[in-house]
This record gives C-alpha cells, sequence and structure tokens, in this order.
C-alpha cells in the first residue's frame, strides 16, 4: 500500500498531519501533542533536553498514542511507550533510540517479539524499515523538500500507517 502526506515546516506545530492513500481520500492522521501551555513554551526555547515529544494519531481502525518516557530513564538513550489501541484491545509497545552518530539516526520498535529497525539516510531523503534488520518491510521517502512531502510504502500487514509515520515523526523530531 503506498499513502502520502505532509509534515508542517516548523517541528514545533501542533496541527494535524493527515495521512491519504493514492486516491486522495484520508485514512489517518498524526498530531504532536503538548501536556500544557507550558510544556509548549519550554519547547521554543534552546534546552533541547527539557523538549518532551508525544505523538497522537489514528489510523486503520487503530488509536496511537505515542509518549515519553521520564526524563530519569532518558538519561543514556531516548524512550517511548507506544500504546496501540483496537476496538478489542489496548497494547504497548517499546520504542527505543540506538543512534550511534546524529548523521545515521536509528530507532528499534519492539512489537511482538520483533525489532523494526528504523533507519533514516539523510542523503537519500529515506527512511527504511526493516524486521530484524534483514527483510525490508516498509519504506519512507521524502518527494519534496519544501514542503516536506511524505511517500510511505508499507509491504506488511504488521505494521499501520500511524505508526510508521508516528516514529518517523519523532526521528524527524529528535533529529
Amino acid at each position: 500500500m503506498e499513502f502520502f502526506t505532509v509534515l508542517p515546516m516548523r517541528k514545533y506545530l501542533d496541527k494535524q498531519i493527515v495521512i491519504s492513500d493514492s486516491d486522495s481520500t484520508k485514512v489517518g492522521f498524526i498530531q504532536r501533542r503538548y501536556k500544557s501551555r507550558l510544556d509548549k513554551v519550554i519547547n521554543y526555547l534552546p534546552l533541547s533536553f527539557l523538549e518532551t515529544r508525544n505523538i497522537d494519531g489514528e489510523g486503520g481502525g487503530y488509536q496511537l498514542k505515542i509518549r515519553e518516557q521520564s526524563f530519569k530513564s532518558n538519561l543514556t538513550k531516548l524512550k517511548w511507550d507506544v500504546y496501540l489501541k483496537d476496538v478489542n484491545k489496548e497494547s504497548s509497545f517499546l520504542l527505543r533510540d540506538k543512534t550511534k552518530i546524529s548523521t545515521n539516526p536509528r530507532m528499534v520498535y519492539h512489537k511482538n517479539n520483533k525489532e523494526y529497525v528504523f533507519k533514516k539516510d539523510i542523503f537519500n531523503r529515506t527512511c527504511d524499515i526493516s524486521i530484524d534488520g534483514h527483510i525490508s518491510c516498509a519504506e519512507i521517502k521524502m518527494d519534496k523538500k519544501f514542503p516536506p512531502s511524505l511517500r510511505i510504502k508499507v509491504k506488511t500487514d504488521d505494521l499501520t500507517v500511524a505508526e510508521v509515520l508516528g516514529v518517523y515523526y519523532i526521528i524527524n523530531l529528535v533529529y
């Protein structure tokens, strides 16, 4: 399946990012959330260690919430809790930062005893998503730089488009 979206130019905006399919039909959205007005003001300051990155979204019959873990647990490497709610149940997963060099960001998303590795290549303007680092299951490619227009190709049913875009947006906000 192929999906399209346009990211905001400024990363501090909290407006909805609409996800559409090839027929230009809205299939979901993601949106940055702030805890309070004070949290939003703090994010404008150049103190990046105080910045929180929380995402809400919806797509494919699922509701997505990505919440940054506490300051104490994020001292060494960043971590997020990912909550995926279906009509019947709610599941929680873990997203960890595995970046060693900031020009080669990597995130590992632990879901259902599988590790989905998100590798962002800033030179090709792509992000490859693979299972355990071997089998490619999705790809995000930037079509235009201004405004950032994305093309998302999901090859499996394991990940929803809101999850893929939510994790990519977290990578975009951090790096």
